[in-house]
């Protein structure tokens, strides 16, 4: 795959990466603390106990944690106590075929920033896959040996398969996999991810996957407790204030961003949604946080 080099900006290590923490070592210059990740990332601490947070909300994590973490996330880590662990981020470029990262990474909505787990817990067993895992990742990574992008491949698979494992089995209610409106409600999550700044109308997307719009609804309600609408705004209002949060923007230029056409529209979206102007939303979220 080539279409990833201009958005996901990975330059300075290409497709695939991996760094460790260690008391010695702490990589939160790598994670780019504070800041709006650019990169799929996975993030690894044995032990410890901390906060981190993601798009303006603080989780607190204790003992072995997960965090998976989607392009265009604002995230900031504080560690109460220091850790070991492993920080892996990558491009879809690191999938030698484009249906791998459909399967892996976009198919299965585990890095989708509204639906994934914030916190993903590991208990010992898990922890002895992880760290196997994660060893033989950071070594192919250093040798950089011939087929050792085959390889990183492989484990990266490996990795964010076991991670799917362990939260469906902490999921409440198992999702059926195979169930129809389960398939269009990942379908129409893929869908609004590729297209939420140019289209905002519930029919495009029912018009994009061949169904009509009381059906995406009925999926949305049944697995997001949410309608198809209601999605879509949820996608353009987290982005808004990613964007009003990291980068220096005027809040026409956002609404133009995002596809709306009139300024005076998207600050009355943003407000009734919020409680505050666009122009005003850094100011009181860096109070809050």
């Amino acid at each position: 795959m080539n279409k990833s080099a201009d958005y996901y900006d990975l330059d300075e290590f290409k497709s695939f990466r991996i760094d460790t923490f260690s008391p010695m070592h702490c990589a939160l210059d790598v994670l780019g603390e504070g800041s709006r990740q650019k990169s799929f990332a996975i993030i690894w601490l044995k032990d410890g106990n901390g906060t981190h947070d993601l798009d303006l909300k603080r989780h607190y994590y204790d003992g072995s944690v997960m965090f998976v973490l989607a392009p265009g996330q604002i995230h900031k880590l504080n560690q109460f106590s220091e850790s070991e662990g492993y920080v892996v981020r990558f491009s879809p470029a690191v999938f030698q075929h484009e249906q791998d990262f459909m399967n892996h990474v976009l198919d299965t909505c585990l890095f989708d920033s509204n639906t994934s787990c914030p916190v993903i817990q590991l208990d010992e067993n898990s922890k002895a896959i992880f760290d196997n895992l994660f060893k033989q990742l950071h070594e192919e990574f250093l040798i950089q040996d011939i087929n050792a992008s085959e390889i990183i491949c492989s484990y990266l698979k490996i990795v964010i398969s076991q991670i799917n494992r362990i939260k469906r089995k902490k999921s409440s209610d198992q999702v059926p996999i195979n169930d129809a409106s389960y398939k269009l409600f990942r379908a129409l999550k893929i869908a609004i991810e590729k297209n939420y700044k140019e289209e905002h109308s519930v029919q495009f997307y029912a018009d994009l996957l061949n169904v009509q719009p009381r059906a995406l609804n009925a999926a949305t309600r049944k697995y997001a407790e949410r309608s198809t609408g209601e999605l879509i705004q949820e996608r353009l209002l987290l982005e808004a204030q990613r964007i009003l949060f990291h980068e220096d923007k005027r809040v026409k230029e956002i609404c133009y961003e995002l596809g709306f056409d009139d300024p005076a529209y998207f600050t009355r979206f943003f407000k009734k949604h919020t409680g505050l102007a666009p122009q005003f939303y850094k100011e009181q979220v860096e109070v809050a946080i």
